[in-house]
């Protein structure tokens, strides 16, 4: 099956006719365990760009809030759905682009990654030179909004988002979360359900969840210890949550999942 050309298509084709062009730089955020099996072809054709492979979702949701990235590249998997997690991309930050590669993927897949936001898709056996002509349409596009000075999308949920990203360990309200949105309690609590698929109470819980499994995998604090680090007020409540979220306790969290998420690494091409 070979890829299905959409609008990045007539960028990608003027670009690939003038190949002593630069590419616009930009940071890339790849997400998946193929991420190093492009980094030949990126280190040639793209040696302008910063690239960061993070095999784990939650890790790559911490390092997207926490830096400017200019596209996200998602390898979708069995252990990783896109469909899962493209939203809540698109949800943090709306103006970043976000491309789907899948080494399995169908038309039905295809059909629901670009409803959910992603602005290209790439399925089964795909040629590495189209997924780059693909990632500097997308440089360049972003390169002209900049140049022209022209702001890129924004809005008060994503103010929101990152507030609760940031603070999710603190004590934290519906009221606050609304304020920071500048949006009413009723009309913030609407939006946030349309765009996350989520409640205020279940996105809050998410994130906290999401921060407690790094917790558990990456030492062996109490489980006191990693439920009021991670906003939790006490333990009984944490494990509550936990298991409904995980579907099982935190302490079979921690002994099921050690060693299964690979530690971020870095990847910066320059031209040698």
């Amino acid at each position: 099956m070979s890829r299905t050309h959409y609008p990045l298509n007539e960028l990608g084709s003027r670009l690939k006719a003038l190949p002593q062009e630069p590419p616009s730089p930009g940071r890339i955020l790849v997400i998946g365990e193929d991420g190093d099996h492009y980094r030949q072809a990126f280190a040639e054709s793209l040696s302008h760009c910063l690239f960061i492979h993070e095999a784990c979702p939650d890790a790559a949701r911490q390092l997207f809030l926490a830096s400017p990235f200019d596209l996200v590249i998602l390898c979708h998997s069995e252990r990783i759905d896109c469909l899962e997690w493209l939203p809540l991309f698109k949800s943090l930050r709306p103006s970043v682009s976000v491309i789907v590669t899948t080494a399995s993927g169908c038309e039905d897949l295809a059909v629901q990654a670009f409803r959910l936001g992603a602005i290209d898709y790439f399925s089964r056996l795909f040629e590495v030179d189209e997924l780059v002509l693909s990632i500097r349409a997308v440089l360049e596009i972003r390169g002209r909004f900049t140049a022209s000075g022209t702001p890129l999308p924004a809005g008060g949920l994503q103010r929101a988002l990152r507030y609760m990203e940031t603070n999710f360990h603190e004590p934290m309200t519906l009221d606050r979360a609304a304020g920071e949105a500048g949006m009413s309690v009723s009309c913030f609590e609407r939006y946030l359900k349309s765009q996350t698929g989520m409640t205020f109470t279940t996105y809050l819980n998410s994130l906290r969840i999401s921060r407690a499994k790094e917790l558990l995998l990456a030492n062996h604090a109490p489980m006191l210890q990693v439920a009021l680090s991670c906003g939790f007020t006490n333990q009984s409540h944490f494990n509550r949550v936990f298991k409904r979220i995980a579907g099982m306790a935190p302490g079979e969290y921690r002994k099921s999942q050690m060693g299964v998420c690979p530690k971020s690494s870095l990847h910066q091409h320059t031209e040698s």
